[in-house]
């Protein structure tokens, strides 16, 4: 079997090629999550100007409560995270992404390749010129 598909990401435009990922995710803390939008099969998280495309529906824990893509309840668990900072950031290679918020919610974002829906899992954006996508 071939190398999972996460690690063969490849920054695009203007990176350093010695900026990964989960070094890029970083910057969101202290961000707050100014909106949610849920387009047709994937779902965006916006930070004031970063943007986190999720192609793999994330999972938002809450507590002792967990709600994933379709579950009633789903979308307000996700969209009551709009206006938290974001606490911290983990990239599990190869496993997830892990958003915490300062409500100690935690948005999780899956890179195993058995999740993935299409060809890509998420997409990261600072900005115009600095674009990840796994």
């Amino acid at each position: 079997m071939g190398q999972p598909a996460w690690s063969n990401y490849v920054p695009m435009t203007n990176i350093p090629m010695n900026q990964t990922l989960a070094d890029a995710l970083t910057q969101l803390v202290g961000h707050a999550l100014s909106s949610v939008e849920f387009v047709a099969d994937y779902v965006q998280l916006h930070f004031d100007g970063p943007t986190l495309t999720a192609y793999t529906p994330p999972t938002v824990n809450s507590g002792a409560e967990s709600k994933v893509w379709g579950e009633s309840g789903y979308r307000d668990a996700l969209c009551s995270q709009i206006g938290c900072r974001v606490e911290r950031i983990a990239v599990d290679q190869g496993q997830q992404v892990s958003i915490v918020f300062e409500s100690r919610a935690t948005v999780l974002i899956s890179l195993r390749d058995d999740d993935y829906c299409g060809p890509e899992a998420l997409q990261f954006s600072l900005d115009k010129d600095r674009i990840w996508v796994v």
